[in-house]
């Protein structure tokens, strides 16, 4: 017996020193394996003040909206940007060129997702609207505000030249590509690049594949007042884009500009825009649908008074390979929260 307790006891030495365990080892950090859980993640996109006269460059409705989505205890939070007013500002606000003073007043507004002067709370990752950027070419002073503020602490793993502005990040069994819209490549801003596009739908690559953007790759309304601002302005270099995702098994693309929420597809992926966080409202007409895509929410015109600000919360099963979509909107009547699209999507 005495021989059996001592085998043991050098084989248990033996297994300690080949693996390095020890008792003064950090505790390791516990993630839900890919393939396997539930967890969820929100989209939100396009919060600028419909007052022209505003004191913050950010809508109030964001207030709401950030302390819905902390609620939801999601495992991320990702903004598909029009941050704030940006350069639109006239003289009758006195934020206009205050750039930085926007960021800051967006970044209190969401602290209760995020709190970036700790950086405590729920990880959230941001990229560019047309407001971040300028009327024509790119606002300089704007661009290094953004980059200082609410986009310091995003990814750098993007393409030279676009560092915090287009990267990747993985997510348990989730890969996220978010793409800066306003950067021109091959000389024409409102598209993505590429090449790198490319590379990473064929790189570590995980179940599900979710792609952002700004803008509608497909459009939605007819609002001439942004078309210029769309990647479909480009429509040879738009195709490529969407060939790619669907040759890549893209799980949805995900987008703002439009301030609106509509759900559509086009060979197998998802468009999803979800713009409503509080930017001034517009109608929806199923007929200013572009008719490349399949509308699938919502089916019927809704009038522009009544829209509503609202958010997507997004459930991933793992073990299933599908994912559910919860579309939130708040009732401006009785201030709760109610619920509008559901959907169920399949990994693809």
């Amino acid at each position: 017996m005495r021989l059996f307790q001592l085998l043991g006891f050098l084989f248990l030495i033996l297994a300690v020193s080949v693996c390095g365990c020890t008792t003064q080892s950090p505790a390791p950090v516990h993630t839900t394996p890919a393939g396997s859980g539930d967890w969820k993640f929100v989209v939100f996109a396009d919060s600028p003040d419909p007052a022209g006269n505003t004191t913050t460059g950010v809508s109030p409705s964001l207030i709401l909206i950030a302390k819905a989505i902390a609620a939801e205890k999601p495992d991320l939070a990702l903004y598909m940007g029009d941050l704030v007013n940006g350069w639109e500002l006239t003289n009758a606000s006195p934020m206009a060129g205050n750039y930085t003073g926007q960021f800051e007043n967006w970044m209190k507004y969401v602290a209760p997702i995020h709190n970036y002067t700790d950086g405590t709370g729920i990880p959230l990752y941001v990229i560019r609207g047309n407001h971040e950027d300028g009327p024509n070419q790119t606002v300089a002073p704007l661009l290094d505000a953004y980059l200082a503020t609410a986009a310091a602490g995003m990814p750098t793993n993007g393409p030279l030249g676009e560092e915090k502005l287009t990267y990747s990040f993985t997510h348990k069994g989730a890969k996220y590509l978010l793409n800066d819209n306003y950067i021109a490549h091959n000389g024409k801003k409102e598209t993505v690049n590429q090449s790198w596009v490319n590379g990473q739908l064929t790189q570590d690559t995980r179940p599900f594949t979710f792609v952002f953007g700004h803008s509608p790759a497909y459009a939605v309304v007819n609002d001439t007042k942004e078309n210029d601002y769309s990647i479909d302005t480009h429509r040879t270099e738009r195709d490529i884009f969407w060939k790619s995702m669907v040759e890549n098994n893209v799980s949805a693309y995900l987008c703002g500009h439009a301030h609106l929420y509509v759900r559509s597809e086009s060979q197998g992926v998802r468009q999803i825009v979800s713009g409503n966080a509080g930017a001034h409202a517009i109608a929806f007409d199923p007929a200013n649908v572009d008719p490349a895509l399949t509308l699938e929410n919502p089916m019927k015109t809704i009038a522009k008074d009544d829209q509503r600000v609202g958010y997507l919360v997004f459930t991933v099963h793992e073990s299933t390979g599908t994912f559910d979509g919860v579309e939130k909107q708040l009732n401006p009547v009785t201030g709760s929260w109610e619920t509008g699209d559901t959907f169920t999507l399949r990994a693809r």
